[in-house]
């Protein structure tokens, strides 16, 4: 299982932002200013990192922790 350290730097590469911005309550529009698009490719480059969200379950994610707790429920 991947730990929320590895998700969050995962996440921090993926966006290129500090990583000290990826905390759970962050949303991803408002916080971390990830549109539609990149939350997409964000979530593709997550699955070759062996972190799987189903695109249909990501619509309901707004915070770094929405999608944390989603990857958790569905290992």
């Amino acid at each position: 299982p991947v730990t929320f350290a590895d998700f969050r730097r995962l996440l921090a590469q993926e966006l290129q932002i500090e990583e000290s911005k990826i905390v759970p309550e962050a949303s991803f529009l408002g916080d971390l200013m990830v549109d539609s698009i990149k939350l997409v490719e964000m979530l593709l480059k997550l699955e070759e990192n062996g972190i799987t969200i189903p695109l249909a379950a990501a619509w309901d994610v707004d915070t770094v922790g929405d999608a944390y707790n989603l990857y958790k429920e569905l290992e």
